[in-house]
C-alpha cells in the first residue's frame, strides 16, 4: 500500500511542482483572498448605497423645510388677505377698485421688427469708402 501511495505522490509531483501540504496552503490562501475580495466588494456597494440614501435624506429634509415654510406662509394674515382680494374680490373699507379696460388690437404694439432693411450698397464697398474714401 505504501508503494501505491508513493507512486501516486510521484505522479502528482510530476504534474504539480509542489508538495501536497504546500498545495493545501496555496488553496487556503486563494480561498482567503476570495473571501476578503467579496467582503471588500460588499462593503463598497454598501457604502455607495449609504451615500445615495444620505443624499435622499438631505433632499427630504429640504423638502420638509420648504413645506413647513409654505404652511407658515399660508397661515399669515397677508396671504389670507391676498387670496380674498384675488379670488373673492374683497376690499378694505375706503379702498376704491379701478377696473381697466382690455387693450384692443389697435392699441397693442408688436415686439417684432418691421422686416429687413435692405442696404443699397454692399458691405465691402462701404468698407472701401471708409478706409480709402472717395
Amino acid at each position: 500500500m505504501k508503494k501505491y501511495f508513493a507512486k501516486i505522490k510521484n505522479g502528482i509531483e510530476q504534474y504539480i511542482p509542489m508538495t501536497l501540504g504546500s498545495l493545501f496552503v496555496f488553496a487556503f490562501t486563494v480561498y482567503l483572498f476570495v473571501i476578503v475580495g467579496r467582503s471588500v466588494w460588499n462593503n463598497y456597494n454598501s457604502n455607495k448605497q449609504i451615500g445615495v440614501e444620505e443624499l435622499k435624506l438631505v433632499q427630504l429634509q429640504e423638502e420638509i423645510s420648504n413645506l413647513s415654510n409654505q404652511i407658515n406662509y399660508y397661515q399669515t394674515y397677508s396671504y389670507k388677505e391676498k387670496e380674498a382680494r384675488a379670488k373673492l374680490g374683497y376690499k378694505r373699507p375706503g379702498e376704491n377698485m379701478i377696473i381697466l379696460p382690455l387693450d384692443s388690437k389697435e392699441d397693442k404694439v408688436s415686439d417684432q421688427q418691421p422686416g429687413e432693411v435692405k442696404i443699397k450698397t454692399e458691405n465691402y464697398r462701404l468698407w472701401w469708402e471708409y478706409f480709402f474714401g472717395n
